[in-house]
């Protein structure tokens, strides 16, 4: 191949990369929206031209990605559905995980939580809502943060040592509330307690009123695969209920851990 000839395909490349990159955060933006939004919304949100948000909306209206209304503005489309279904049938976790959830979601009448843990990073993949859910903000497909949440608690507690003293050496503990605990020494320490319980809990830290305890999801491996969590409002989420709520979410996710393959006997502190 002629020198030319390799800049030529060099540089359709980071052109295509480049178009990619644009798709996706145009994608993002309105995957995070309630309502419909307009080209100059989307272009101010993701820093790109109008030309250019105009251009990669058309291509993904053509092919039902995104919906554009009456006058102009957009939203995700019904395609998104087969993406997020076909995901959601090629891990098995869901699957797996429903009858559970639902077994759970009667016995604590409080919100249920399912996520998925991929290369280092947690994300909804179902949720189950009681008649008298309150607050709650989290959508299916949305990232976790770890450190600030229950589920992602319990899944730091059960990671390989070196795995978890990597993620917080590299990671900078930001409050989400004035809750939150950002001392290092003391994440530590709640993190050792979560390991001995068998589940974490997180008070108000992530989100303003809302209280959550969650319980890692072990492979065949005994690597954490992703995580089930209860939340529910402070004022019906108390600390007599807590301990009560903690054991029976670590119950069923080890139910669901066994069923995926993890063989090894323990209860908590066996994470």
């Amino acid at each position: 191949m002629k020198k030319s000839d390799r800049t030529e395909e060099s540089s359709a490349d980071r052109q295509g990369i480049r178009v990619l990159e644009r798709f996706f955060g145009i994608l993002s933006y309105l995957a995070g929206q309630n309502d419909y939004a307009g080209i100059k919304e989307i272009a101010e949100a993701t820093g790109l031209s109008r030309t250019t948000v105009h251009r990669v909306l058309a291509t993904c209206e053509e092919n039902y990605v995104v919906l554009k209304d009456g006058i102009g503005r957009y939203r995700i489309g019904p395609k998104s559905l087969v993406w997020a279904n076909s995901y959601q049938q090629q891990t098995g976790l869901a699957k797996f995980a429903r009858q559970h959830l639902k077994e759970l979601l009667r016995d604590v009448g409080e919100t249920v939580n399912l996520f998925i843990y991929e290369k280092g990073e947690a994300f909804y993949l179902e949720k189950m809502h009681t008649y008298n859910v309150t607050g709650l903000d989290s959508r299916i497909g949305s990232r976790l943060e770890l450190y600030s949440t229950s589920a992602g608690r319990a899944i730091l507690a059960a990671l390989p040592a070196e795995e978890f003293d990597a993620y917080l050496s590299s990671r900078e503990l930001l409050p989400r509330t004035r809750w939150t605990i950002v001392d290092r020494d003391a994440f530590n320490r709640l993190i050792e307690e979560s390991r001995k319980k068998g589940y974490a809990e997180e008070n108000q830290e992530n989100e303003i009123g809302v209280r959550c305890v969650g319980a890692a999801i072990l492979g065949k491996d005994g690597y954490p695969v992703g995580a089930v969590s209860v939340a529910g409002p402070v004022f019906r989420f108390t600390d007599d209920r807590v301990e009560t709520v903690g054991k029976r979410v670590f119950g069923t996710a080890r139910i669901i851990s066994y069923e995926l393959g993890y063989s090894t006997n323990g209860g908590p502190g066996g994470l």
